[in-house]
């Protein structure tokens, strides 16, 4: 069982054991993020076979990812996510009907972390499709499902220096291709972490753009730049 780093004083009411639904994977920026929070110690992250399929299935169909790029990918995160696997879950599968028939292997192997591999810790699910996890589904266990941007936004809270400072590494290490502090948070805000890419634009000192309705980043600075520009209606000439 991986040692998680509590700080003296450090506020932990966020469950720090976490089953990470195969959406999150799919962002690999986020996917990024939540290996090196493991790899600090900060949580503890964990799958299933199943989840792994599904991801990579989706993202060489979805995004036309190179299937050998993406078996490096998954061997560097077993590696550095010992003990990542979780098994032994079918048998709990039908404790969750309130949640979509496809994700019940999900909440059935956040429930079996908690049962047997980390017994009696909290643990997080962690998801972008929370509305396939309604909440009344753990009523009794130790599991709470989070969005993937809620749980982020929460955790920078509760140890924001220390989020922030793993942050920076993930940008930092990024090759193909660098990003500015400035891109990368917009790669916050376009993965819907306002909470997160704000305290990141204001820590860094950058601009944060806003979402549109329809998913498109803009800065407001721009839409006032075009709103001043707009030419203006003339004036009716009266008779």
């Amino acid at each position: 069982m991986p040692i998680l780093k509590v700080r003296k004083g450090e506020a932990t009411s966020l469950p720090r054991i976490v089953l990470v639904d195969a959406n999150v994977f799919f962002a690999p920026r986020m996917r990024d993020l939540f290996m090196h929070l493991h790899e600090a110690e900060i949580l503890s992250i964990h799958w299933t076979g199943e989840i792994e399929s599904e991801w990579t299935r989706n993202v060489i169909a979805k995004q036309n990812a190179d299937a050998r790029g993406i078996e490096d990918c998954l061997a560097g995160m077993r590696d550095a996510a010992e003990g990542w696997e979780v098994t032994g879950y079918s048998k709990h599968i039908d404790k969750f009907e309130p949640v979509a028939a496809e994700d019940r292997h999900v909440a059935a192997a956040a429930y079996k972390l908690s049962l047997d591999d980390w017994p009696g810790q909290p643990v997080a699910l962690v998801t972008k499709n929370v509305k396939d996890f309604p909440q009344k589904a753990f009523a009794d266990t130790l599991v709470t499902q989070y969005s993937m941007a809620g749980y982020l936004d929460a955790l920078y809270v509760e140890v924001p220096k220390v989020v922030a400072s793993i942050v920076e590494g993930c940008r930092k290490k990024l090759k193909a291709p660098r990003l500015t502090r400035e891109e990368y948070v917009a790669v916050l805000m376009k993965n819907g972490c306002v909470g997160l890419a704000h305290a990141m634009s204001a820590r860094w000192a950058v601009q944060c753009p806003a979402l549109a309705k329809d998913g498109t980043l803009y800065y407001l600075s721009e839409a006032v730049t075009i709103k001043t520009r707009q030419p203006k209606t003339p004036a009716k000439r009266r008779p």
